[in-house]
C-alpha cells in the first residue's frame, strides 16, 4: 500500500499548506461538534478501507468510509453466503479542496438509511490541497469508483444502482467524477475493443461550484446579498483556489498557453452537451442556496439539464432552491435546536434518490 506522505512542496505552497491546517482544525472542530454534541446523532462508520491510487501522478491512498444501517454491517471480507445486492451512495464531502474529512457528512448519510435501511453509503477521503492540487481529487473519486465497481461482489454491492453524492467542493467532484471515469472507460474500451462499462444510477449535488469561469469577484456580483450574509471570508476563498489551482496543473486552452477554465474537469456546468449526455447518469439533481454566491451557476446548469429532460434526452431532473440561507448552511452545530431546513432539503434529496435507485421515492 502506498504512503500519503506529501510531496514536496515549493515555499509559497509550504505557507499555504500551513494556513490549510490552521482552518482544518477548526473544520475538525465544527464537526466534532456537529457529529457529537448535535441531535439526534449521526452514525458511525463501520468499516474503514484504504485503497491504492492509480490514476493519480502522485501514488498514495484513498480512505473509503462505509456506512449502514444498525445490523446491517459490512465486513473486510465475506463470511457469509451470498446475499442480496445493494445500493450504495458515494460520497465526496466539502472544504474547498483544502479542508473536511469524509466523515463530514453523516448527517445526511443517517437520513439516507433510515429511509433505505439495505443501503450502503461510502465517503471518499480523497486527497486534499494544496499537498495535492488539481486533478488529484477527481482522480481519486474515480479511483474510488472503481474500486467499488471490481469488489461489488466481495461486499455484496450493486454495481447498477451506484449514485454520486457531494456538497460544495464535493458536489463539483460529484458533477466531475463521472465526466473523467466515463473518458477513462473510453480509453479502456479503445484498449480493448469493447464498449465503455459502468454507468452511474444517478447524482446529487449539494450547492456545487460548476463554472470555474466567473471569479469570486462575479460570483458575489451575480447575488450580492451572498456576500453580506456569508460566514466564509474572502481570504479562506482565496486559500482554496490556491491551494487546488496550482497554476502549472490546469488545463490549456487547446494550441495555447492560455489557461482553461472551462475545462469540464473544472466547470462541468460549460461541459459540451454531448459529453454530457455520454458521461452522466439519466437522473440528475441539483441543490443550491439563497444566499450563496454558487447560487446563479448552479440554478443555470440545472435548468440546462431540465431541458435536456423536457427533450427527452435525460429522464429525470431534481433538486431546488432553498430559499434563506448560506452556503453550507447544513454543515453547522445545531445542538439541541435541530436544523428544520436542512431536514427538509435532505428529505427531498432522499425521494430524489429513490427515484435513482428504484424509480420510485421511498415512503418514508
Amino acid at each position: 500500500m502506498e504512503s500519503n506522505i506529501p510531496p514536496a512542496l515549493s515555499p509559497s505552497r509550504t505557507e499555504l499548506a500551513k494556513r490549510a491546517g490552521r482552518y482544518r482544525m477548526l473544520a475538525s472542530l465544527m464537526s466534532f461538534l456537529d457529529r457529537y454534541l448535535s441531535f439526534p446523532f449521526p452514525p458511525r462508520a463501520c468499516l474503514n478501507i484504504s485503497i491504492p491510487s492509480t490514476l493519480s501522478k502522485t501514488p498514495g491512498s484513498i480512505q473509503l468510509y462505509f456506512y449502514t444501517a444498525p445490523g446491517k454491517g459490512l465486513s473486510p471480507e465475506r463470511t457469509e453466503p451470498q446475499a442480496p445486492k445493494r445500493p450504495v451512495l458515494i460520497n465526496f464531502h466539502g472544504g474547498g479542496f483544502t479542508i473536511g474529512h469524509a466523515v463530514d457528512d453523516a448527517r445526511w448519510f443517517r437520513d439516507v438509511l433510515q429511509a433505505y435501511p439495505d443501503a450502503v453509503v461510502v465517503s471518499v477521503g480523497y486527497r486534499l490541497a494544496p499537498e495535492y492540487p488539481f486533478p488529484t481529487a477527481i482522480e481519486d473519486g474515480v479511483d474510488a469508483v472503481l474500486w467499488l465497481c471490481d469488489h461489488a461482489e466481495q461486499h455484496d454491492l450493486d454495481p447498477t444502482r451506484f449514485v454520486i453524492s457531494g456538497d460544495s467542493a464535493g458536489g463539483n467532484l460529484a458533477m466531475t467524477v463521472p465526466l473523467m471515469l466515463y473518458n477513462h472507460r473510453v480509453k479502456q474500451a479503445q484498449s480493448s475493443g469493447q464498449h465503455p462499462q459502468t454507468r452511474l444510477a444517478g447524482i446529487i449535488g449539494f450547492y456545487p461550484p460548476t463554472d470555474w469561469t466567473r471569479t469570486r469577484e462575479q460570483r458575489n456580483a451575480t447575488n450580492p446579498i451572498a456576500a453580506q450574509k456569508s460566514m466564509i471570508k474572502p481570504d479562506v476563498y482565496k486559500l482554496f483556489d490556491d491551494s487546488y489551482l496550482l497554476p502549472e496543473s490546469i488545463p490549456r486552452q487547446h494550441g495555447t498557453e492560455d489557461v482553461d477554465m472551462s475545462h469540464p474537469y473544472l466547470s462541468p456546468g460549460l461541459t459540451p452537451t454531448s459529453l454530457l449526455l455520454a458521461a452522466y447518469p439519466p437522473a440528475v439533481a441539483i441543490y443550491t442556496c439563497g444566499w450563496d454566491p454558487l447560487l446563479v451557476e448552479g440554478n443555470t446548469f440545472r435548468e440546462r439539464l431540465r431541458q435536456l429532460a423536457v427533450e427527452g434526452q435525460m429522464a429525470h431532473v431534481g433538486g431546488m432552491v432553498v430559499e434563506d440561507v448560506i452556503h453550507g448552511f447544513d454543515k453547522k452545530p445545531s445542538f439541541i435546536m435541530g436544523n428544520k431546513i436542512r431536514d427538509r432539503m435532505y428529505g427531498d434529496a432522499v425521494r430524489q434518490l429513490g427515484i435513482m435507485w428504484d424509480g420510485m421515492a421511498s415512503d418514508d
